[in-house]
């Protein structure tokens, strides 16, 4: 992991000492997310990470999680664009606060993060936990597949359009179960 990422440079200067290197630049700063393309595409780079708490005091940002969803949708877009692992979300300093942990990592799932960065062993099962689909997502991604699979078109299940984007979705999550 790669602190203050901010520049590729940093990032091949550290390559040219460790050529074979996988990088994941932790992204702490308003010039790190600006740059979050460029850190995204940069050789040996598999994954970006978002300091959530550098960055809000970076911006003296209030508290208010809103203030990080633009940065975090800048680089799920970069991962995304890059065609690197989704985004690592930041810490979440509450250590006993299972509720904030959930409500920060929904908030990360939301944007495409694909991971969480724990700060204390108590917060790793609860994690993993949370990003595991939930027993009705791998119901609803049964049927789904099941019902597309004896259509040739879009088909309907529940009331809703059940088209080629739904069943990867499905496939998608079916998938992450199998991983977790």
């Amino acid at each position: 992991m790669l602190p203050k990422a901010e520049h590729a440079t940093q990032i091949a200067a550290l390559r040219r000492s460790i050529p074979q290197l996988a990088v994941l630049p932790l992204v702490e700063s308003a010039l790190g997310v600006t740059h979050a393309a460029q850190l995204a595409q940069a050789a040996g780079v598999v994954r970006l990470v978002f300091g959530t708490l550098d960055f809000a005091l970076d911006l003296d940002l209030s508290g208010d999680p809103v203030g990080l969803d633009h940065a975090a949708s800048v680089l799920s877009l970069a991962s995304r664009a890059a065609r690197i692992a989704s985004p690592v979300a930041g810490v979440t300093p509450e250590i006993a606060d299972d509720e904030r942990l959930r409500s920060d990592l929904a908030r990360a799932r939301a944007h495409g993060f694909g991971a969480k960065l724990c700060i204390h062993p108590r917060q790793v099962e609860h994690v993993h936990a949370a990003l595991r689909p939930t027993a009705d997502e791998l119901s609803w991604a049964q049927r789904v597949v099941k019902a597309a699979a004896s259509a040739e078109r879009a088909v309907q299940l529940d009331g809703r359009m059940v088209d080629r984007p739904v069943v990867q979705r499905a496939h998608a999550l079916l998938a992450r179960a199998a991983r977790t």
